[in-house]
């Protein structure tokens, strides 16, 4: 008999355990076709109908979402120009958004327009000798806070193993097969899945099993603050299920 798994929720990136187990059960009572609405292959999934128009991103950097980034360490502005410094902060504001890589990830354009409005301009960075790190992760922390009131990332509605049960084949228990499933989702303005990438897999089936759930799940979605009122838009949002041997 095949049985739902129990799962282990941990925050940010929602990352999901699963324990393989059950009694000896068929595994064609597992479906590994895509669902009903639903076309792709092993790496891209589509909802047929749906407005997929660059949905499948590049998010892998800040360079391939299209927004400047810097990997900056440490510099050194002592007797620097103003040309000099007017570079030296532009490169440490990079080097900020570095740090807020996944909040970039849900929507790059808006956040990197938000961050130029509202965080760009606060911060003033007179002395960047030696360790840049602390400087860096209180203007991390700043930023947040500030991005927080303009911009809300999408919110699991929906969780695996309790709404959207997830069933393993018992053939797979005895191999005892453990790693993640990585899988990048792009939400419409409802906050439904239209696309899924997978970005790391751990064995054809169980990738397979973890695509065919986030179709199912569902999310509060994204949506940019203004004026007092919210408007919800399209976003991007990543999970990783983790298969493990019980024990």
């Amino acid at each position: 008999m095949n049985r739902p798994i129990p799962f282990i929720a941990i925050p940010l990136v929602a990352a999901l355990l699963f324990t393989l187990g059950g009694c000896g059960g068929p595994e064609e009572h597992v479906p590994l076709e895509t669902p009903k609405g639903w076309a792709g292959n092993t790496t891209y999934w589509w909802q047929i109908g749906a407005d997929t128009t660059g949905a499948f991103r590049d998010l892998t950097s800040l360079e391939a979402m299209g927004v400047e980034g810097s990997h900056l360490l440490s510099m050194s502005i002592d007797g620097a120009s103003p040309q000099e410094m007017e570079l030296a902060q532009r490169k440490f504001n990079q080097y900020v958004k570095e740090s807020l890589i996944e909040l970039f990830r849900n929507e790059p354009e808006i956040v990197d327009s938000l961050f130029e409005r509202y965080v760009a301009p606060r911060i003033q960075v007179d002395d960047l000798d030696g360790d840049v790190q602390p400087l860096i992760k209180e203007h991390q922390r700043r930023a947040y806070q500030i991005l927080s009131r303009h911009f809300r990332y999408p919110r699991t509605l929906t969780r695996l193993g309790e709404d959207i049960p997830i069933v393993v084949p018992d053939s797979l228990r005895e191999q005892e097969i453990s790693g993640a499933v990585f899988i990048q989702i792009a939400l419409n303005k409802e906050g439904v899945p239209v696309t899924l990438t997978r970005l790391e897999g751990v064995h054809p089936v169980l990738d397979r099993i973890a695509m065919r759930a986030m179709t199912e799940m569902r999310w509060q979605p994204a949506f940019v603050l203004r004026g007092g009122s919210s408007k919800p838009t399209r976003s991007w949002t990543r999970m990783k299920v983790r298969f493990g041997p019980q024990g």
